[in-house]
């Protein structure tokens, strides 16, 4: 009966331990609940319930700042998330010197050296190549650019010598280049065909076929239809200020469903290039991916309006598929990489990790942009540690820059990369093991070193293959190409968009890697996909790299 008793004045005593909420005019109520604490000789407990409170305080801080810095940054700041070296070697310099005044203020890492020790950097460190400059003037000018000539003569006056009233003889010339445009102009193509026949039997007539045209029996020609794709998916230009500029610029009026419609009609023309482009992509052993929301209208959502995601999948040679999903499912991914084998860059989602495990065919492979973000958030809250990760992750950079401008083979690389990039990857694990027991988990400084704490193999594989990369910007940067559009076109009209949105966005973002014109591809294979009597067996031949590779051939 008493140990019962004991232990409901013991849960008493432990309700009674809760500190109040902390909000508005509830500092007054923890003010006396604290003076109460100490008037029963509980100061200990007191001191407790502070500290707790001070902590979650702090965290809520930091959380708060960081979501004003990054609101800030994105109204007026630059959008780049690059750290200035100047300002990181001021910050550690800073922490070097807190060090000498302090030696337990930063944990020192396993080797014994303080965590501010990258402010100079080592003698064998690789050393920024010099930027050539620029080209200027004529002779910036491209070579394939067409010259047209234009012979300006001086006026009649000038061509007579004043003293003896002679005419003047050439004595050479002086030549000024300059760099002009012809705006892009509307013509109709009329296209006659004669019929021939025979006089004397009367029987058969010989007329020539007609022109290749993607959308049979519609007014479109390949090049408009091409502009519209063109202009949408690559240049991020609304069909309605497409109409407006064919409106107010060339005098054509088209009306926007009209535009629509054209667009839908060629979209749906690029399916067997854009599965064929899928199998390439799919085949290669390294494989890059993300994916990026966009707005769908949906009348069965009460918002009217829904979030799909289009998923770029980059493999190598300049293959580029894009899937889209109706939601940010899992199983989308899932289902497009479950025969995949071989290297896949990606991020933290959660989506990703039923493709990974130990008999999987596949290899995670993490990316360092991402990693680098949380630490990049923590050191703009103002946690000097963040820095000091940022000059690490900077130099393992170096390191790949270095490797790029020799033109290393993957072997050496890696040889380059076990050399230099294999310590300071140490060095950074074992900043974030010592720290990581005494960084409240919600903090940006928290939250950064869990994420990259849980994704230490995949973040080190690229220490294992030289054709591994250490980030995922060769997704990135697409990636880009298509937020650009989505700010100016603002959604898709529907599912079914959200596909021809994904079969044109393949193949514009394939033209892009490979440097090519997408005009110029759509204008002649659009054509060819709407001709009925094109053999599938050439079907390869109007995938992007191969289009290339027979443009190049031609000139």
């Amino acid at each position: 009966m008493t140990s019962a008793v004991t232990v409901e004045e013991e849960k008493g005593q432990q309700e009674q331990a809760q500190p109040p909420a902390v909000e508005g005019k509830d500092l007054e109520a923890v003010r006396a609940y604290m003076l109460q604490l100490l008037e029963e000789g509980r100061g200990e407990q007191a001191i407790e319930m502070l500290l707790d409170l001070l902590g979650q305080l702090r965290e809520e801080h930091s959380s708060t700042v960081v979501r004003l810095k990054q609101a800030l940054r994105q109204l007026y700041g630059r959008r780049s998330e690059k750290t200035p070296a100047n300002q990181l070697q001021l910050l550690l310099s800073l922490l070097t010197w807190q060090q000498s005044a302090e030696p337990e203020a930063v944990p020192a890492t396993a080797g014994g050296a303080q965590a501010a020790a990258p402010v100079a950097p080592p003698a064998d460190a690789p050393r920024k190549t010099p930027k050539r400059p620029p080209v200027r003037g004529a002779q910036a000018l491209p070579a394939h650019l067409e010259r047209r000539e234009v012979l300006v003569q001086p006026e009649a006056e000038e061509c007579l010598c004043p003293g003896f009233g002679e005419p003047r003889t050439p004595m050479g010339e002086e030549v000024s280049q300059r760099l002009e445009l012809e705006p892009a102009r509307f013509f109709v193509r009329v296209e006659k065909r004669p019929k021939l026949g025979c006089q004397r039997c009367k029987e058969g007539v010989a007329a020539a076929p007609a022109g290749e045209t993607p959308l049979p029996g519609a007014l479109p020609g390949p090049g408009l239809l091409a502009q519209l794709l063109v202009g949408k998916y690559r240049d991020g230009l609304p069909l309605h200020r497409q109409q407006a500029i064919f409106d107010k610029r060339h005098g054509v009026r088209l009306p926007a469903s009209t535009l629509g419609d054209w667009v839908a009609g060629a979209s749906d023309l690029l399916p067997p290039v854009v599965e064929l482009l899928k199998q390439r992509t799919l085949a290669d052993a390294l494989l890059h991916t993300d994916d990026t929301g966009v707005r769908v209208l949906d009348r069965d959502d009460a918002r009217g309006i829904k979030r799909g995601h289009l998923w770029p999948y980059v493999g190598q040679g300049g293959n580029v598929f894009v899937e889209y999903t109706p939601d940010w499912s899992g199983t989308g991914p899932q289902g497009v990489l479950a025969d995949f084998r071989g290297y896949l860059v990606v991020d933290g989602y959660k989506g990703y990790q039923a493709l990974f495990g130990p008999t999987s065919p596949r290899i995670e492979v993490g990316c360092w942009m991402h990693a680098r973000r949380g630490f990049e958030r923590a050191y703009v809250a103002g946690d000097a540690r963040g820095g000091t990760v940022l000059m690490l992750v900077q130099k393992l950079y170096a390191v790949e820059r270095q490797a790029q401008q020799e033109g290393l083979s993957p072997e050496a690389r890696l040889a380059l990369r076990l050399s230099h990039s294999l310590p300071v990857y140490e060095e950074l694990f074992g900043l974030l093991e010592q720290w990581a027991p005494h960084v409240p988990a919600k903090t940006p400084l928290g939250k950064a070193i869990a994420y990259a704490r849980n994704r230490y193999v995949p973040l080190g594989r690229f220490l294992e293959d030289g054709r591994v990369p250490v980030d995922n910007g060769e997704v990135e940067r697409l990636i880009k190409l298509i937020v650009l559009g989505r700010k100016n076109w603002l959604f898709l009209g529907s599912d079914a968009a959200g596909h021809r949105a994904a079969n044109v966005y393949s193949l514009v973002l394939s033209c892009y890697q490979l440097g090519m014109d997408p005009w110029a591809y759509f204008r002649d294979v659009l054509p060819k996909l709407g001709d009925t009597r094109f053999p599938a067996s050439r079907l390869a031949q109007l995938l992007p790299e191969s289009w290339a590779q027979q443009q190049a051939q031609q000139r």
